[in-house]
């Protein structure tokens, strides 16, 4: 294995030349390709106009863009040269981006259009670290000083490479394992992003394993449609210097369905809440159906999981199916053959009708959805792993799935148990340790194992199975990380709310429970003439109903749109201590709120269709 991602690509130029690496959308039906061998060229003209910046080996560079090949050529540039890359998810507000830029020392920002840039712009003078800003998309950038295309930044790569040949591949020689690659920023518990650090080592490490359980080559293709800021699809894009297998880049998940059915992947990554999605389209045709319809769809799900032997969804994980005889189970082969006609061969279509299978991580998966795919010939392998890790830690091998867990060991990973249930991992794709917080990476890196805040236990057959969140942070079926602190505390920002509640792990979006401070609400009520009513039916009042919304979107303006409330209840009385909703000092008992007004929150998802 070569010692950087850097000669890793250089070394898949040299293995496959000719063949395509990569493959860009212009339009529908028409793609434009690159080869590797082009590639290979293109970031050394990345990496060189870099140097022409007077990017030197360990300074920074933040990258905003959306997934799209110029994030690949930076991100490979960047790292060719001894640069560190700073993702900055492009969903985050400008004052998001700004401190992760000052946390991180970045000299060079890359952004993706004209939007960004200026959203930056007011805090530039508050960045003196910041020297360059390159801007992938062509704009007029007269007016602001130390900005150029990155077309410019190419053509001065080029003339750089005429001039000095051999300065670039001296420069790549001197990167090596221990050489920082990347800091990525992830939500903390107190809702400040850390920065995890990644070396070379920690991304080979992870870039050795993954292929050593999904056997994927030359002949493969796959789809990124996931945002490149995020670690887990930047490992398949870096797995791919490895085995060769080539990337379409769907860009926007909105062109997805499109995208899957005109590259034909054969195997496909993605975070719960797309497959999610697929799913929720079926059953959409199913609602559609008259009630004969429905009943014969309902049979043939049914005959395939008997015929296939695959649980129930009441039956229990360990439960095993009756054995089917004589003209039962011919007739339930009948039902299902017509099943996988009507309701399973247009899930695989949709897929591009080559996926051998799927792999689902960033976040825990429904059961449902799992057994789903796997009925439709089309498994989900759900794996585990941290931004700490390079999102690697266990996956589920194709050909031994074992729905419900997220899989065995990575080659090289070591996982154990601590005496609290919390999952430990070891292993040379763990971090260097959090940007700047040396008491945090101690605490992190207790005892030389990464103490992951999940808990969870090994089956018999040493397949994991993550029962709970040790932490508070929220994972989204998107993926997505939200400290719920954060949210919380931008509603109690609000005069009318005392107490606020976010929901929403494993869930598409954030919902909240909402206590309101009665003293200001019942002002409010008597300035606008409703005096006199019960407390309980003012909160049911529309007038005050559209006061807390208010509240909310106020809120929701301070928060990237992945933290944004998207529906709320508010509760009929006050949280306390004698209610056993607060602890003697004030905090919330999650739980407690959560398993008492469980109703509430099924009924905010229920209401509100996944956007």
């Amino acid at each position: 294995m070569p010692r950087s991602i850097g000669a890793l690509l250089r070394q898949a130029v040299d293995r496959w030349g000719p063949r395509i690496s990569l493959r860009r959308r212009r339009e529908p039906l028409k793609w434009s390709v690159m080869s590797w061998a082009e590639l290979g060229e293109r970031v050394r003209t990345v990496g060189a106009g870099l140097m022409t910046l007077g990017l030197e080996p360990g300074d920074r560079v933040a990258l905003l863009a959306r997934t799209r090949i110029e994030w690949t050529l930076v991100d490979y540039g960047v790292l060719s040269v001894g640069g560190v890359v700073v993702p900055l998810y492009h969903s985050n507000t400008p004052q998001q981006w700004a401190y992760v830029i000052a946390d991180s020392g970045t000299s060079i920002v890359v952004v993706e259009d004209r939007v960004q840039m200026e959203g930056l712009l007011p805090f530039l003078d508050e960045l003196p670290d910041v020297r360059h800003v390159v801007l992938i998309e062509v704009a007029d950038l007269r007016e602001i000083q130390s900005a150029q295309l990155l077309d410019e930044l190419e053509r001065e790569g080029r003339r750089m490479l005429r001039e000095r040949p051999g300065l670039l591949e001296e420069r790549l020689d001197r990167v090596d394992r221990y050489s920082l690659a990347t800091i990525v920023y992830t939500s903390g518990t107190t809702g400040e992003p850390k920065g995890v650090r990644l070396t070379h080592g920690n991304l080979l490490a992870a870039v050795s394993a993954l292929p050593q359980v999904l056997k994927v080559g030359v002949e493969d293709t796959t789809v990124l449609c996931l945002p490149l800021s995020h670690i887990y699809p930047r490992l398949a894009q870096f797995v791919a210097l490895e085995t060769g297998f080539c990337i379409a880049y769907a860009q926007r998940v909105d062109r997805l369905e499109d995208v899957l059915i005109e590259v034909r992947p054969t195997f496909f990554f993605a975070v719960p809440r797309i497959y999610e999605q697929m799913y929720q389209q079926t059953l959409a045709r199913y609602r559609d159906l008259p009630p004969l319809m429905r009943t014969a769809f309902r049979k043939g799900v049914a005959a395939a999981r008997d015929v296939r032997g695959l649980p129930r969804p009441d039956a229990g994980e360990a439960a095993t199916e009756r054995p089917l005889l004589g003209r039962f189970k011919l007739a339930a082969r009948m039902q299902e053959q017509l099943a996988d006609k009507a309701i399973f061969e247009p899930v695989r279509a949709a897929l591009g009708g080559r996926v051998r299978f799927c792999v689902s991580g960033g976040a825990p998966m429904n059961l449902e959805v799992l057994r789903f795919f796997e009925l439709a010939g089309v498994p989900v392998l759900e794996g585990y792993g941290l931004t700490e890790t390079v999102g690697a830690g266990t996956i589920n091998p194709p050909g031994e799935n074992r729905i419900g867990t997220v899989g065995r060991p990575l080659p090289g990973m070591r996982l154990r148990i601590a005496a609290d249930g919390e999952i430990l991992i070891s292993g040379d794709a763990v971090f260097d340790g959090y940007h700047g917080l040396p008491d945090e990476t101690a605490l992190a890196l207790e005892g030389g194992w990464l103490h992951t805040g999940d808990v969870g236990h090994f089956d018999e057959a040493g397949y994991l199975l993550i029962t709970d969140r040790k932490k508070d942070i929220l994972i989204t079926s998107g993926a997505k990380n939200v400290a719920p602190q954060l949210v919380e505390g931008a509603l109690r920002l609000s005069a009318y709310i005392s107490e606020a509640m976010v929901f929403g792990d494993r869930r598409p979006y954030l919902v909240a429970l909402l206590a309101l401070d009665e003293h200001e609400v019942q002002a409010f009520a008597a300035r606008i003439g409703l005096v006199g009513r019960e407390w309980t039916a003012l909160i049911r009042e529309p007038r005050i109903v559209r006061l807390i919304q208010e509240e909310v979107d106020r809120s929701n303006a301070r928060l990237a749109r992945f933290e944004q409330v998207r529906r709320f209840r508010v509760l009929p009385r006050a949280l306390s201590i004698e209610g056993g909703e607060l602890t003697p000092t004030l905090k919330v008992r999650r739980r407690a709120v959560s398993d008492r007004y469980d109703p509430l929150i099924q009924a905010m998802y229920a209401e509100l269709p996944p956007a």
